[in-house]
C-alpha cells in the first residue's frame, strides 16, 4: 500500500472541496524523451464526497491504483 508524500497530500486536500469526477495530477516532463507525453506520475480522481482513487505511475507505465476514504487518507 502506498502512502502519500506531502505534495500528494496537498492535492488530496484540495480534491475534497471539488466536484465529484474531478481529476488532479502531478505531471512532469519525461527526462529521457524531449518529445514524448509521459503519464502523470500521480493522479487522484474524486469518486464522491467520501472516497477517491489514487494512481501512481512511472513516466511510461501505468502503476497501482487504490481507492481511499477522505477521512482515512491523512
Amino acid at each position: 500500500m502506498h502512502t502519500f508524500t506531502d505534495r500528494e497530500n496537498k492535492l488530496v486536500s484540495k480534491l475534497k472541496s471539488l466536484a465529484p469526477q474531478t481529476v488532479l495530477k502531478i505531471a512532469e516532463p519525461c527526462p529521457l524523451h524531449s518529445m514524448c507525453t509521459p503519464l502523470p506520475l500521480f493522479r487522484v480522481y474524486k469518486i464522491n464526497d467520501e472516497s477517491f482513487e489514487a494512481e501512481w505511475n512511472s513516466y511510461h507505465a501505468a502503476g497501482p491504483r487504490q481507492v481511499f476514504q477522505f477521512e482515512k487518507s491523512n
